[in-house]
């Protein structure tokens, strides 16, 4: 009788522990398929509006960076002219000229630079 009574006791736990066992596993599924979902969602998101965002962003841009070099453009053809005309003067260019111009050679340079890139970018 005793050991009835011990063997039922042990199958009880055997029993006990075997549903925690599932218990948990089940815990581990719902918390694995919420995070699943999330990503999903997420995912979802990201790659809808999120890439749509940039893309706007991207031409907008790229649109400052092409009115920036037409602008650096105009200028340098403007000092060309400038500096024709005092050439036939006979005056010097001043320095303010001359720094305007590095500058507007700057600015021209950079924005064909990042034109280049933001338009690379977008075959990746």
């Amino acid at each position: 009788m005793r050991e009835d009574i011990l063997q039922a006791l042990s199958e009880l736990i055997k029993e006990k522990t075997e549903l925690k066992a599932e218990k948990i596993e089940l815990g581990l599924m719902d918390d694995i398929n919420k995070i699943y979902k999330d990503a999903e969602k997420l995912s979802s998101a990201a790659e809808g509006k999120g890439l749509n965002d940039i893309r706007k962003i991207t031409l907008r841009v790229e649109s400052d960076f092409i009115q920036l070099s037409r602008k650096a453009e105009q200028g340098l053809e403007l000092i060309q002219k400038a500096e024709k005309q005092l050439k036939e003067l006979g005056i010097a260019k001043p320095k303010e000229i001359q720094g305007i111009e590095n500058v507007l050679k700057v600015y021209e340079n950079n924005a064909e630079d990042w034109i280049k890139r933001l338009n690379a970018d977008q075959y990746r």
